[in-house]
């Protein structure tokens, strides 16, 4: 068996972005448009796989980015267009060639760290946008888990789908739902049984794995708190508060939460403001904590500041 292609973020962001895309096949030039080497990355890990060409191209002439459509020419014997007068444009394959991303693959390599059955190979529920993973075993079920995976969830009428699904096929304890849409973009759930879920706030490791630990404390909150009053998931995704639970999607606010914690637990707790923004990586325009966490009020149940000074106080 191979190793595994290592990932770095912004491959695995990236991956999850194509996922997102309203079409399954992909522009691998738009894609190393926005990183070369995460798209390498991806292909090198066969993650992304070819997939024929997306002949759209933007015609560079009086019209400059119209899109235009590149057709095959067996006179020219070449991909192009003609211009506003009447000129062939030579289009070269390279740059309309198209990818996919293999689900079978990044699922995989998602779910390895579980103890999985089910199918070889995704079975669609609905077609191109939510498919059958099988089961894992997960602690605190009694009985294997199934997992699905959706994608494009922010889409409303895609929402409206998988829900209906879910109310047709209820699970008889718990449901994993995967899903490459961004948390703070999910529509809320009211299919308890059903846990919808970003690979994004689970996934763990530059292998894509996502972490069994994670994924179970999301699921089950009120099982893993270990510390009292405060305690934390690994990826300070999930705080819970003397028995309440607060969770964070941001990977920075993630990120600055972990800054905070670290000298709690030595004993030391008080940080610099501005240090801790500046390491979580927040610009110039983000000189305060209301400004991080805007639009919530529950990390001032756990944070405290004064004179340019942060530190954890549950």
């Amino acid at each position: 068996m191979t190793m595994a292609t290592s990932l770095s973020k912004r491959a695995i962001d990236l991956l999850l972005r194509a996922m997102e895309a309203r079409s399954s096949s992909l522009q691998a030039s738009t894609l190393q448009q926005v990183s070369r080497r995460a798209t390498d990355l991806l292909i090198e890990a066969k993650l992304l796989l070819a997939n024929g060409h997306v002949p759209v191209v933007a015609a560079m002439d009086e019209y400059e980015d119209e899109p235009i459509e590149a057709t095959w020419s067996p006179e020219q014997k070449s991909f192009g267009y003609h211009d506003s007068t009447g000129r062939w444009i030579k289009v070269d394959n390279q740059e309309i060639s198209a990818c996919r991303v293999d689900y079978g693959l990044a699922l995989a390599r998602m779910l390895v760290a579980f103890e999985r059955a089910g199918p070889p190979r995704p079975a669609p529920l609905i077609a191109d946008l939510v498919w059958d993973v099988g089961t894992i075993k997960l602690s605190g079920t009694k009985a294997p888990v199934p997992v699905w995976f959706s994608r494009r969830l922010s889409d409303p009428a895609v929402w409206a789908q998988l829900d209906g699904l879910l109310a047709r096929r209820p699970p008889e304890e718990v449901r994993v739902i995967l899903t490459s849409t961004p948390g703070d973009r999910i529509s809320v759930n009211t299919q308890k049984r059903n846990h919808v879920i970003s690979a994004a706030d689970v996934i763990g490791t530059s292998k894509l794995a996502i972490s069994p630990q994670v994924l179970g404390a999301l699921i089950f909150p009120g099982q893993v708190q270990r510390r009292f009053p405060i305690d934390h998931s690994d990826d300070y995704g999930i705080i819970w508060l003397r028995g309440e639970t607060i969770t964070f999607r941001s990977d920075k606010q993630r990120q600055l939460l972990g800054l905070l914690f670290d000298p709690y637990w030595s004993g030391s707790p008080v940080c610099r403001t501005a240090a801790v923004l500046f390491e979580a990586g927040y610009k110039d325009g983000t000189n305060a904590l209301a400004k991080v966490f805007s639009g919530r009020d529950d990390w001032r149940s756990f944070i405290k500041y004064a004179d340019g000074n942060c530190w954890i106080e549950p």
